[in-house]
């Protein structure tokens, strides 16, 4: 199977600003941009005149935007047991949504919980409820949202929960194999929920932080998540989530050209054939 439309954050350096990384991504062949949460200032999406200037920049570039990830920080918990805590996630979250409409994004990242959530069973009520409120907002538009796979198990048990109860096929799963190859069983989630999956953030790690580095940088098994995931009937945009921080690839446009021929790689090489660093 084969994906022609592959995309990256632009979470991949937050010192490059906006403007500088989009010729540098169109250059290394992706078709699309995601809008990074971690950094609300270095896009201002969340500003409507800030948005004007994104959508220009990035139709002048030859670029479309696949999603947005909505912000992560501490007050950003959308399940949390404190009623203001999640209805102020809710509202960020809402805008979110307009920003998407705008820059005509389909699809909405955001996290189930905050790093190591208590209260696991009341949040899996609350994450319903939040998210139910967050679908009603955007009835009738062409937007979808996806929840994104945690290295904390409790964090997962709290999205999967949600997965189960809601059915909508406008809801699904961000599948982040950074993260899941912290996860204490890598590829359960995959295999349970993998036919919910509306986006990806690829990246790997060396199995104790989240780098986010470039396939094959790291240890997780790219030849099992190939396996698994060509077996889905997933038809979304691929989208790449890696970062130079912790990558041997220091400068941005070899980093960049080197992101777009390993995800190309992931998605069009045999199925049942092995891969390995030592072909790139």
């Amino acid at each position: 199977m084969y994906y022609r439309l592959i995309s990256i954050g632009t979470t991949f350096d937050y010192k490059i600003p906006l403007q500088e990384q989009l010729p540098l991504i169109k250059s290394a062949g992706f078709t699309h941009i995601s809008l990074g949460g971690g950094d609300l200032e270095h896009s201002g999406y969340l500003e409507r005149e800030k948005r004007k200037i994104i959508k220009s920049m990035t139709e002048e570039a030859g670029l479309k935007i696949c999603s947005i990830h909505a912000p992560f920080n501490t007050g950003m918990d959308i399940s949390s047991p404190n009623c203001v805590f999640s209805m102020n996630a809710l509202d960020f979250l809402k805008r979110c949504v307009d920003a998407c409409l705008h820059l005509e994004a389909e699809v909405l990242i955001f996290h189930p919980a905050t790093l190591s959530p208590d209260n696991m069973e009341e949040r899996q009520s609350v994450l319903v409820k939040r998210v139910l409120s967050l679908m009603q907002y955007g009835k009738g538009e062409n937007i979808r949202f996806a929840c994104e796979n945690m290295p904390d198990p409790v964090a997962n048990r709290i999205l999967t929960k949600s997965l189960s109860v809601i059915r909508n096929p406008r809801y699904g799963l961000c599948f982040d194999t950074s993260h899941d190859n912290l996860n204490p069983q890598p590829f359960s989630l995959l295999e349970e929920f993998g036919n919910r999956i509306l986006t990806t953030h690829i990246s790997d790690n060396r199995g104790q932080e989240d780098d986010h580095i470039l396939p094959f940088e790291g240890n997780y098994d790219w030849n099992r998540f190939k396996k698994m995931f060509h077996s889905l009937n997933f038809n979304g945009i691929f989208l790449m989530e890696v970062e130079m921080r912790e990558s041997s690839f220091k400068e941005p446009a070899e980093f960049l050209k080197e992101a777009f021929i390993r995800g190309t790689r992931l998605m069009t090489a045999d199925a049942t054939a092995n891969i390995s660093s030592e072909g790139f």
